[in-house]
């Protein structure tokens, strides 16, 4: 029944593209085939010391970094991040995760990854806003690479204002401390994805990878939708 609503639906009011408004055709999903085809991928997943990687170089040590597409201002990157973050389209999250996810398999460097641990929100964030963004891209990555999901390892201690329009001085300032690891065991000797939305200054992942980085034997790997240069 739900299939038949969503059928009628879809043909009453036709799917626009997130980025032109549109009409998508049948095979299409979020964007128009133009709209597809000008997205700025970065091809990370297969390229050993790539800008993300070398990015984090003597802040954390990262086995391997990807991030899917070049985040740019009033972009189709924005656009579509924006939906999934604000409002409430945990589909496209699991649709970026899925691409970047057959990126990843295909490229032979992220091999026996054993865990994937989404970047937290702060529990009041996630309950006014009612989900967090980065699960459905989450899920979707470790049902690719074969991983086990963990959304609940890493909490936010406090609850920040937002970044957006903070410089990257007063971003990572503002992230340190500011992530608690619940379980280390489970993490000793295990290869841990590490997930978010964006990645700008990186103060939030390190924020988040400082405490998995004093596990025993943990190798860390990080992924993301998009990376600022």
């Amino acid at each position: 029944m739900p299939n038949i609503l969503t059928d009628l639906f879809d043909l009453f009011f036709p799917p626009a593209c997130i980025n032109c408004s549109e009409l998508l055709q049948i095979k299409d999903k979020y964007l128009c085939f133009s709209c597809l085809s000008e997205l700025p991928l970065t091809h990370f997943s297969c390229q050993a010391e790539n800008e993300l990687e070398t990015s984090f170089r003597g802040r954390i040590p990262v086995h391997a970094a990807t991030s899917l597409f070049y985040f740019q201002k009033k972009g189709i990157v924005q656009k579509l991040i924006h939906e999934l973050k604000y409002h409430h389209q945990p589909k496209i999250g699991s649709f970026l995760g899925q691409w970047l996810g057959e990126e990843m398999v295909a490229s032979k460097r992220f091999e026996l990854i054993d865990i994937v641990v989404p970047v937290p929100l702060h529990r009041d964030k996630e309950r006014k806003r009612g989900y967090n963004q980065v699960h459905s891209f989450a899920k979707s990555l470790a049902i690719a690479l074969k991983a086990d999901l963990k959304l609940t390892l890493l909490e936010k201690s406090r609850s920040g204002q937002t970044q957006t329009l903070k410089n990257r001085e007063q971003r990572m300032m503002r992230e340190e401390q500011e992530y608690m690891l619940k379980d280390a065991m489970l993490l000793e000797n295990k290869h841990v994805l590490l997930v978010d939305d964006t990645i700008t200054t990186g103060a939030t992942m390190k924020a988040c990878a400082d405490p998995l980085c004093h596990v025993s034997g943990l190798k860390l790997s990080l992924a993301s939708m998009a990376f600022t240069v």
